[in-house]
């Protein structure tokens, strides 16, 4: 009877078939029983139940055409439907349990039921526990674990299965928590990371074995999620969780406002002194927000340590400090912030014995160390320390000889965009140096007349400008513009009567401020935008300043904002927002060629008379500039360019770089002296040799004699000296006491060093007792050496 019906079957799937693969047959409208599956069949018409349930008996779900009737006879048990549901039990006798979950598991993340756990088709699959394949199982666990579908929790419970060791630890173990294993002993921390989840069974199971486990380490995890989940917070404070550690607890208890638990566990806050010091940063800083907020807890023997020696305080970070700072000053507690002041670093101390108005330390040494800390200036006091510390007082450089490539010395460099290539030009000739291998990979030769300024824009291209020195007067003049590269020397646009720069700016373009018209006394200059080999397009930077004469430009480390110097004004502009603000120039030294320099705030110039020119906030400043006379103006600085490695401006002068004190704001005092420190640059030309910094600033190219470029690295050093007081060794004593007697120093860099100096003799006169190895180095006459007897 079977073979009969089995060969029936055949007949009639054959039939119906072609329902499926040519799209034709019958054409009577679809029934309810009918399932589209032409969305996920390559367009094909819907295939119905019975054709389905007849396919089944013929064709595995392993091959295409019996997977699909399988999918068929599923989406229509999905909705409850008996003759489906009685197709399906054929399905499983047939075909066994695996094979049918995987289509039904697969259809479900395929565009089948949305919730596969919660169907009337799961009836015939479940009704033996026993059948239900274990990777099931483990799915099962998993999806519920992610979601908690009411309907997969009650298949769960009903199975009664935990998930395998296959599914992994975690959801093995959850699942077995879940069930109530009895012999569960979790992990600390997944019990704890499941308590927290109030949003889900699991974390309600995972709760009541924290109460009744007692698992210590469990307690703590949860404790610490408490501090951030209002919930798990709440929950215990109802029961009364709270980290075993009395450290840890002392912490809890003041993260979590429980003022009264913690007076009672910490009367003389050793606890949370211990804990705050080991915490992390941000911990820290919550620790200080609870505390204020609390209230009643000594933040000042918190913050300062046990000892408020240099040991704790020199730990504290920088807020943590102008806490302590400001919780003494409002305590009027004058005695021990004085003694905190030489545990500082030195602007921190420079600043805060303002905060001490009519108070003086009873000590007449003390007091002399008072009052000369009270007549510095934290600033300068700073910038100065910065300067002397982050260098040497010489730089040996490392020399670039090209003879075999040219035969004189260039005149004129720019280092690429990333630092890694010098461009260079000489009367005829123009090149690039690899940095790297110290070679020359680029080399054009043959221009008529000597070449003045170059520009690097690209890998193996840059800018160059040609003179001719046969001109006589702007109508004559032949100035020429060319890009070079391997290829070729194109010159573009047309000649000028004048030509100021080239320079780089962002996105490998250039900027030049050119004559446009040599006719005579009609002649008036703009600024260009070039790109590549193309012409340099004109801006309307100079609109309507026919009567402008440029003497130089700048641009900053940005590569946006350019600055272009006239004889009685300055236009600065934005080239990306377009914004342009004209500065007015000081008349002297305003008719003569000036260097300048743009950082990220400032804008500085260099007079024919010495004179130094800063304005601050240049795009938006309408204020004059302040100036000091730096340099004799028969021996002036040459370079001037601002270094981002060195967070300052610097400038060459013979032989020696020199870093430059400009204040970043406007408001704040100008040092008596710009020049902090100079630094030797040893083999270097002492009268105004070419030279060109890095775009980062942490290396300086300077032209030596003949075709020679020396190389200086001017990379800052990490210094102790700028940091707190307190961490500064004896060996630290004898580096200031060294630089202190160094040449190339400025006045106030002297004064700060002295002043530093001061405050570590100070520091170790008093600081008997710590137990530090003496130091056998003798670095001046005030040295102490301090033992432990």
């Amino acid at each position: 009877m079977r073979d009969a019906l089995d060969l029936l079957g055949a007949c009639l799937a054959n039939r119906f078939s072609g329902d499926i693969a040519l799209g034709r047959g019958s054409k009577s409208p679809g029934s309810a029983t009918d399932i589209a599956l032409g969305a996920r069949n390559g367009g094909m018409r819907p295939m119905r139940l019975r054709t389905a349930s007849f396919l089944l008996l013929i064709a595995s779900p392993g091959v295409p055409r019996g997977r699909r009737a399988l999918q068929v006879v599923l989406g229509v048990a999905d909705t409850g439907d008996p003759a489906a549901l009685r197709a399906l039990a054929r399905a499983v006798e047939r075909h066994g349990h695996e094979v049918v979950w995987r289509v039904w598991l697969a259809a479900a993340k395929s565009g089948g039921p949305a919730r596969p756990w919660d169907s009337p088709a799961l009836a015939g699959l479940t009704a033996d526990v026993s059948t239900v394949p274990t990777w099931v199982v483990d799915t099962a666990w998993s999806a519920w674990l992610a979601d908690p579908d009411p309907a997969l929790w009650s298949l769960l419970r009903g199975w009664n299965r935990p998930a395998s060791a296959a599914a992994g630890s975690r959801t093995r173990n959850l699942s077995r928590l879940a069930l109530g294993a009895s012999d569960l002993s979790p992990d600390p921390l997944m019990l704890a990371g499941a308590a927290a989840r109030f949003d889900h069974p699991i974390g309600e199971s995972a709760r009541e074995r924290l109460l009744t486990a007692a698992d210590p380490l469990a307690v703590s995890h949860f404790c610490a999620t408490a501090v951030e989940l209002p919930d798990a917070l709440e929950y215990c404070l109802t029961h009364g969780l709270a980290p075993s550690d009395e450290t840890e607890r002392a912490l809890f208890f003041v993260r979590t406002g429980q003022q009264e638990q913690y007076e009672a566990l910490d009367p003389d806050g050793t606890l949370l002194a211990r804990g705050y010091r080991a915490a992390g940063t941000e911990e820290r800083t919550a620790l200080r927000t609870a505390m204020a907020a609390m209230g009643g807890v000594d933040m000042l023997r918190i913050l300062a340590g046990q000892r408020s020696d240099r040991h704790d305080f020199a730990t504290l970070a920088q807020a943590e400090r102008d806490l302590l700072v400001t919780q003494l000053t409002r305590r009027g507690d004058w005695e021990r912030l004085w003694r905190l002041v030489p545990l500082m670093s030195l602007p921190e101390a420079v600043d805060t014995v303002d905060r001490f108005g009519t108070w003086r330390p009873p000590v007449e040494a003390d007091r002399e160390l008072f009052e000369a800390l009270r007549a510095a200036d934290a600033w300068v006091v700073d910038d100065g320390l910065r300067a002397v510390s982050v260098l040497p007082s010489s730089i040996e450089p490392v020399a670039v000889d090209f003879t075999q490539s040219v035969g004189t010395a260039p005149h004129a460099l720019d280092f690429s965009e990333d630092g890694r290539h010098l461009a260079f030009v000489g009367h005829s000739f123009a090149g690039v140096l690899d940095l790297r291998t110290r070679t020359v990979t680029l080399i054009q030769r043959g221009f008529a007349h000597r070449l003045s300024a170059v520009a690097h824009l690209a890998p193996d291209a840059f800018v160059v400008v040609e003179d001719d020195p046969r001109a006589v007067g702007s109508a004559q003049a032949q100035r020429k513009l060319h890009h070079v590269d391997r290829r070729s020397v194109r010159q573009l646009g047309s000649a000028a009567g004048h030509i100021r720069g080239p320079q780089r700016i962002a996105d490998e373009r250039f900027m030049v401020v050119a004559e446009q018209d040599t006719t005579g006394a009609s002649a008036s200059f703009n600024v260009f935008l070039g790109s590549g080999d193309g012409p340099p397009a004109k801006t309307r930077l100079l609109h309507g300043k026919n009567d402008f004469s440029p003497r130089g430009t700048a641009v900053a480390p940005d590569g946006r904002r350019v600055a272009v110097f006239g004889a009685k004004d300055i236009v600065v502009a934005d080239l990306a927002s377009g914004a342009v603000n004209v500065l007015d120039v000081p008349r002297n030294g305003g008719l003569f060629q000036a260097q300048a320099a743009l950082s990220p705030s400032a804008l500085v110039r260099v007079t024919f008379f010495g004179e130094l020119n800063v304005w601050h906030d240049p795009l938006t400043s309408a204020s004059p500039p302040a100036t000091s006379h730096v340099w004799p103006h028969d021996d002036l600085p040459t370079g001037l360019a601002w270094s981002s490695a060195l967070h300052r401006f610097v400038t060459v002068r013979d032989g020696h770089v020199e870093l430059l004190a400009v204040p970043p704001a406007p408001g704040l005092r100008f040092p008596d002296d710009l020049v902090p420190q100079r630094i030797q640059l040893v083999g270097a030309l002492r009268w105004k040799p070419c030279v060109r910094l890095s775009p980062q600033g942490d290396m300086l190219a300077v032209v030596g004699k003949g075709p020679t470029i020396h190389l200086y690295d001017l990379t800052p050093r990490a210094s102790a000296l700028t940091g707190p007081m307190g961490a500064l060794s004896r060996q630290d004593l004898a580096e200031v006491a060294g630089l202190r007697r160094g040449q190339g120093l400025g006045h106030t860099a002297r004064q700060a060093l002295t002043l530093l100096l001061a405050c570590l003799e100070h520091r170790f006169r008093h600081d008997i007792g710590i137990g530090d190895a003496v130091s056998q180095a003798i670095v001046s006459d005030f040295d102490i050496g301090l033992r432990e007897e």
